[in-house]
C-alpha cells in the first residue's frame, strides 16, 4: 500500500511505542494527572457491554489515533466479535491526514487483524413514492485517491463536500451542521446497519438506466410541494453537481476494501439488524476525545443510548478512553513523537481535519490558509 507515492513496509512486527495500557475491572479509577508508564482502568458501565460490538471513530487525528492503539495493544478489540475502525473522508481533509489515516490503516489491519474502512458519503438516484429522485447513502473507498483507472478510490477535492451542499442546497451552519450529520453521523450508522446484518458485502443500490430519470420540471415541481421558494434557474444551478454525480452506487464486497475482514457472527446481533436501540442494534462508539475537551465530552454523553437524550444515536454507547485518562492534546502529541510515523501536520497551523471548517473561526482559517499556501510553495 503506497505511502507518499512509496510502497510501505510495514509488518506484523511493527512496534508501537510508549502505549499505555487499559485493564478490564469492574470499577473505574480515577486518575490525577496521565501517565503513559501506568496501567489505567477500564470500565464497561452496563453489565455484558463487552459482549457488544466494539465501533471505532477514527478521525484521522493524534487523538483518535493515539486511542486506537491503546485499545488494540490492551487486546480491547476483537475481529470476531464484530469490532470495527471508520474513517470517514469528506474530500475536504489535508493531504497528510490522509497519508497518517493510511498508515494507520495498513498496521492495523498487518499487525492486529481488525478491519478498517474508509467510508464517503454518496447519493444515487431512484423511485421513491412514485417519483424519481436522488437519495442519500454511502459507499466504501481505497486508501488511494480517486482517479479515472481508480474509481473506487477516496475523493479530495472537496467532491464530497460539494455533493452534499448541491443535495441540501445550502451550506452547515452553526444551527445545521449538516457536514458532520450526513458526512459523519449519517454515513457510520448506514455502513454499521449493513455491517451488523452479518452480510460479506454491500448491494447495489439505484435503477439501471443509463441515463437520469429526473427532469428539470418533475425536480422543481417537488421542489414547490415541499414549500420550497427558491427560484427555477437558482434552484436547478444548485442541484447541478448532485445531477452529475453517479445514477447508482455498486455493490461491493467488505474483502475487497480491509485486508483484515473475516465473516463474523455475534449472537446478540441475530435478528436486529434493521433498527437500532432497545431490543435491536447496540454497540459501543470509541471516540478519541480528551480530557482537554470537555465541553464536547459532556455534550458526546448527552447522546449517549443511555441518556434520556439519545438526538438519533440510538443504541450507541459512547466510550471516551482518553477523557478518562486524563490526556491532553501535549499528552498525544508527544506520544506521537516517540513513534516512526506521524501526522505531519503542525497543531498550530489550523490545518487539522477538516482544513477550511467554519467552526474553526476567522482567525484560525486566516492562519490555515497562510500555513497552507506556505507548505505549497515549499512542495
Amino acid at each position: 500500500m503506497p505511502i507518499n507515492g512509496k510502497m510501505s513496509t510495514t509488518n506484523p512486527t511493527f512496534t508501537i511505542n510508549g502505549v499505555p495500557k487499559l485493564e478490564v475491572s469492574k470499577k473505574i479509577r480515577s486518575v490525577k494527572k496521565f501517565d503513559s508508564r501506568r496501567t489505567y482502568k477500564f470500565h464497561y458501565e452496563v453489565r455484558g457491554h463487552d459482549e457488544l460490538p466494539h465501533v471505532v471513530k477514527f478521525s484521522g487525528g493524534r487523538s483518535s489515533a493515539m486511542m486506537l492503539f491503546v485499545l488494540l495493544e490492551s487486546g480491547l478489540l476483537k475481529a470476531e466479535r464484530g469490532d470495527v475502525i471508520l474513517f470517514n473522508n469528506t474530500s475536504a481533509e489535508h493531504p497528510a491526514t490522509y497519508d497518517f489515516s493510511r498508515r494507520c490503516k495498513e498496521i492495523v489491519e498487518a499487525k492486529y487483524k481488525i478491519p478498517f474502512f474508509w467510508l464517503e458519503y454518496q447519493t444515487y438516484e431512484d423511485a421513491r413514492s412514485g417519483e424519481w429522485t436522488r437519495i442519500p447513502s454511502y459507499r466504501l473507498v481505497q486508501p488511494e485517491p480517486y482517479s479515472k483507472k481508480r474509481q473506487d478510490g477516496y475523493r479530495w477535492k472537496g467532491e464530497t463536500f460539494e455533493e452534499l451542499l448541491s443535495f441540501k442546497g445550502f451550506v452547515p451552519n452553526q444551527f445545521q451542521r449538516i457536514c458532520t450529520s450526513n458526512l459523519k453521523l449519517g454515513v457510520t450508522r448506514a455502513f454499521l446497519r449493513d455491517w451488523f446484518a452479518c452480510k460479506s458485502g454491500i448491494d447495489r443500490l439505484g435503477h439501471f438506466g443509463k441515463e437520469s430519470h429526473i427532469s428539470n420540471d418533475s425536480y422543481y415541481e417537488a421542489h414547490l410541494k415541499n414549500r420550497g421558494s427558491v427560484p427555477k434557474k437558482i434552484f436547478l444551478d444548485k442541484k447541478s453537481f448532485v445531477r452529475s454525480m453517479p445514477l447508482y452506487r455498486p455493490s461491493q464486497e467488505f474483502a475487497d476494501f480491509s485486508s483484515a475482514y473475516v465473516p463474523f457472527k455475534n449472537q446478540y446481533l441475530e435478528g436486529k439488524s434493521y433498527f437500532f436501540g432497545e431490543g435491536g442494534i447496540e454497540y459501543l462508539a470509541f471516540i478519541g476525545l480528551r480530557y482537554d475537551e470537555m465541553h464536547r465530552v459532556i455534550k458526546a454523553r448527552q447522546q449517549n443510548s443511555s441518556s434520556t437524550d439519545t438526538t438519533g444515536c440510538e443504541g450507541e454507547h459512547v466510550y471516551m478512553p482518553l477523557s478518562d485518562m486524563k490526556v491532553t492534546r501535549e499528552d498525544a502529541e508527544d506520544f506521537w513523537k516517540g513513534q516512526e510515523w506521524n501526522l505531519e501536520l503542525d497543531s498550530e497551523d489550523g490545518l487539522s481535519n477538516c482544513t477550511y471548517c467554519f467552526l474553526k473561526g476567522t482567525k484560525v482559517l486566516q492562519k490555515a490558509r497562510l500555513a497552507l499556501e506556505k507548505k505549497q510553495k515549499l512542495s
